[in-house]
């Protein structure tokens, strides 16, 4: 397995420069980001937290939120091989072309979500991609769920809000555990994929309503990252005393 020969010293370093540098981006490019977990992990069970994916931002913001569960995480990447220092931090390569890598990850990530129990951030659709619904989603979500039946499958939502600052908000709303009595693999993630798009929808109608700390407190979210003010706000904190 690539990156398996990576002595420990070298793996602590690059967990502290991985982290560092998701925090630092985060925080420059962000105003604020916000979550909303109806659920929380058990820690005692492996978790699948399945998400869409429309921003190049979604892997760091789902490494934020999985901070605060304070769980070893796991996270697919289809361009691995460029980012050394997110292999210490659990990533593990999806490459979009080479399907034995891809079944040994699967295979691998199997393993790790049960020995100690982990939790795996996922993104069904397979790509990053623009517009406003979801693709179809793939059959890694349904293999692992027949696998691993009792793993905790969380929905999630992913939305960056663009109004009223300088600086765009993320939002991130985690929904109660997905079940499916559906037969048949197409169904099965047929309904996964229609959860996790209406909870992109009603997350998109929240994030225009929750303009301001206070507003996004109202609705039930927590600010994980306080980010970089607007230059009118900068401007104006320094004016009123």
């Amino acid at each position: 397995m690539e990156g398996a020969h990576i002595l420990p010293p070298l793996r602590w370093a690059g967990r502290i420069v991985a982290d560092a540098l998701i925090e630092m981006s985060v925080r420059s490019h962000f105003r604020a980001v916000y979550a909303r977990t109806d659920a929380v992990p058990d820690p005692s069970l492996p978790a699948i937290v399945f998400a869409n994916h429309h921003y190049w931002w979604d892997g760091y913001l789902c490494y934020i939120l999985g901070k605060r569960w304070k769980q070893p995480l796991t996270l697919w990447m289809e361009e691995w091989r460029w980012f050394p220092p997110f292999w210490a931090l659990g990533a593990l390569p999806y490459p979009a072309h080479n399907l034995q890598a891809r079944a040994r990850t699967v295979r691998l990530t199997l393993r790790l979500l049960q020995h100690p129990p982990r939790i795996l951030f996922l993104f069904p659709e397979g790509v990053i991609h623009a517009g406003t619904d979801l693709l179809p989603f793939g059959r890694s979500l349904h293999w692992l769920a027949q696998h691993l039946p009792q793993a905790q499958l969380l929905p999630m939502a992913i939305v960056i809000s663009h109004t009223q600052h300088q600086y765009p908000r993320a939002f991130l709303r985690v929904g109660t555990p997905f079940h499916s009595a559906a037969e048949s693999t197409e169904a099965w993630l047929a309904e996964a994929r229609q959860v996790v798009r209406g909870m992109v929808e009603s997350l998109r109608e929240e994030a225009e309503c929750c303009h301001s700390p206070e507003k996004a407190q109202e609705a039930g979210y927590i600010r994980l990252v306080r980010g970089k003010c607007s230059v009118n706000e900068r401007w104006w904190a320094k004016i009123v005393p």
